[in-house]
């Protein structure tokens, strides 16, 4: 049985149940009153019979005779009749069929009260049946007492007659929940449709999905954990389509990447295998190229693998506390020589910061593929900026300004991408992933690293990390070779 079919199934089963325990209750709490109607009933019922048989008996009318009319009577109402003394003892009974009642024996077992007044309740006969009974005087009928002796006249019923008080009773009853029932199924398939149809759409858009259709979304509608649902699905879908165009871009990036030295190294090889390149000079040169181009596709290699690790968290943080300034320090003095090579300004603030809970050579490499960036993209006699600040009580802050270029507004978002390279570099060797690494060091140190810039005004970079609170004063830092 499918979704549909199990909620609809269930609303029915719940209404059901409830209509069940309704009438259950009904019956069970009204026990009292429906025996108070039953003898209602029944006391109608006797008191024509008992007028009757008064007028009967006033006239010229036998005692058979009067028998007689109410032995029609019995047979007329389904009741048993029967005539008592005062002591209780039955002188005559009749009943209207032969399972309509049991008479209690030679005496009735209630004591009946005054002549005068008529009495109704409830005897055991010996079967053990409960039995309803109606009795009226017979003193005013001085004729009938004297004849027979009686001084009652009794009309009895099976107490199980008051179920059929309850039969009228529940007809109504019945109807009103079989109309609350089919108004319910109705309601309860369109709540269900309301759940169904859109979990159904969720289902066909993840069936589209596995099949390589990515870009699917569903309606945001039905009820609130159903919306949620659909909201994650098309959240899910764009995080698909998102991952699955990445890893795309990926795959034909790393084939441009690879298809330069690659064919370069087949180039060359095919020259020396054709004998093309003969002369000593020439084979060194071939050799030195492809030597060259092989060592770019290991970096290159190395460096994806590197960031897979890093973007899988399987990589190797060694954290340990870290004299930030220190770190920053030793970073300055590796650029040194490039620095006076190029006439570049490199100018340093760095105020006194607490330690950073961190892998010391990755920290290094973070800001030397930073600083490697500016200088690179810096021209003669420009200047980078190396700053630190202790911005908050909870962060640290580093920024990287340079007066190159700068970044455009369209090309900011791109700037931590996989082989990114900015425009103006004056190295074209790199494999266009130091920004991409160094943005997954970061994250895996709990921080975060910007990029701002406008076009023709340089560029910053920001990188945020937590500082320590446990340590005050500063230690020395491990030393590391720098990795621009």
């Amino acid at each position: 049985m499918g979704l549909r079919g199990r909620l609809v199934l269930s609303f029915v089963l719940v209404i059901v149940i409830c209509l069940l325990v309704v009438a259950a209750s009904v019956i069970a709490m009204s026990g009292e009153t429906l025996d108070r109607l039953a003898m209602a009933r029944l006391a109608d019922m006797a008191l024509p019979i008992y007028v009757q048989s008064r007028i009967l008996m006033r006239g010229q009318t036998t005692f058979d005779q009067v028998w007689s009319n109410i032995e029609e009577q019995a047979k007329a109402t389904g009741t048993c009749i029967f005539l008592a003394d005062s002591k209780g003892k039955i002188i005559r009974h009749t009943s209207g069929s032969e399972d309509t009642c049991a008479f209690p024996g030679d005496m009735f077992p209630r004591k009946l009260a005054a002549p005068n007044r008529s009495q109704r309740g409830i005897y055991t006969a010996a079967d053990g049946q409960s039995y309803l009974y109606v009795a009226f005087p017979l003193a005013p009928i001085a004729r009938f007492r004297d004849i027979t002796g009686a001084e009652w006249l009794v009309l009895s019923a099976p107490r199980s007659a008051a179920m059929s008080i309850v039969g009228e009773l529940m007809r109504p009853l019945l109807a009103a929940g079989i109309i609350a029932l089919v108004l319910s199924i109705i309601l309860a398939v369109v709540l269900a449709r309301s759940v169904y149809q859109p979990i159904k759409r969720v289902k066909k858009a993840a069936a589209a999905m596995a099949g390589g259709k990515y870009d699917q979304h569903v309606p945001v509608e039905g009820p609130p954990e159903v919306k949620e649902l659909a909201e994650s699905f098309n959240e899910m879908s764009d995080r698909v389509k998102t991952s699955q165009q990445t890893l795309r871009d990926f795959v034909a990036d790393v084939s441009h990447e690879l298809r330069t030295p690659l064919t370069s190294i087949k180039g060359f090889a095919q020259a020396i295998q054709d004998g093309t390149v003969q002369s000593k000079e020439s084979l060194g040169r071939a050799a030195g190229i492809i030597e060259e181009e092989s060592k770019r596709m290991i970096r290159l290699v190395n460096n994806l693998l590197e960031l897979s690790r890093l973007e899988s968290g399987q990589a190797d943080i060694n954290k340990e506390p870290v004299d930030l300034k220190e770190l920053l320090q030793q970073c300055q003095e590796v650029f040194h020589m490039r620095v006076e090579e190029k006439q570049i300004f490199l100018v340093t603030d760095l105020e006194p910061l607490p330690r950073v809970m961190g892998d010391i050579d990755r920290l290094e490499q973070v800001f030397g593929n930073l600083l490697d960036n500016a200088l690179k993209h810096t021209p003669r006699e420009g200047s980078v900026t190396l700053r630190g600040r202790h911005v908050t009580a909870e962060t640290i802050e580093i920024n990287v300004i340079d007066t190159g270029p700068g970044i455009s507004k369209e090309l900011l978002p791109h700037v931590f991408d996989r082989f990114y390279r900015g425009p103006g570099a004056e190295d074209r060797t790199g494999t266009g992933l130091g920004l991409a690494i160094s943005r997954q060091i970061v994250l895996a140190h709990g921080g975060d690293v910007k990029a701002n810039g406008t076009s023709g005004r340089g560029a910053e970079f920001t990188v945020r990390l937590p500082a320590m609170h446990d340590l005050k004063e500063p230690g020395n830092a491990k030393g590391g070779k720098g990795k621009a």
